[in-house]
């Protein structure tokens, strides 16, 4: 089965992936995870990428080199721990389902300038 990505963000074009999106309750394999976001981002042709944990965002950005592999590189690290305040339960699988609807609100909140005011000046 091939990768599907958490969350697409489109452009006014629904064609038009402006953003891609995978979401991790962990980062114990972050590897796995870089890995087929990268591959995702180039099938899509995504210019931009996040791999999301309840502590971390790691953005990725095409540099549009013949190789995927080297044309997408990891260009920042934030700590998000303050920002998305998500704290797991007992329950794996419903955690996992509530932190990417925790992600998607954030980044549509992200949309409007009251969401922007509320970022850190470290993110």
């Amino acid at each position: 089965m091939p990768f599907e990505p958490d969350i697409i963000v489109t452009g006014p074009d629904a064609s038009d992936v402006a953003l891609v999106v995978e979401v991790k309750l962990s980062s114990q394999k972050p590897d796995d995870s870089e890995r087929q976001l990268k591959a995702n981002m180039a099938s899509l042709r995504s210019p931009v990428g996040l791999l999301v944990t309840p502590q971390r965002i790691r953005l990725y950005q095409d540099r549009y080199l013949p190789s995927f592999e080297d044309s997408i590189a990891e260009v920042g690290d934030f700590d998000v721990n303050d920002i998305l305040r998500f704290r797991p339960t007992q329950n794996p699988q419903a955690d996992s389902l509530d932190f990417e609807r925790n992600v998607q609100s954030w980044l549509e909140g992200l949309s409007s300038e009251s969401g922007l005011r509320g970022l850190s000046p470290r993110i």
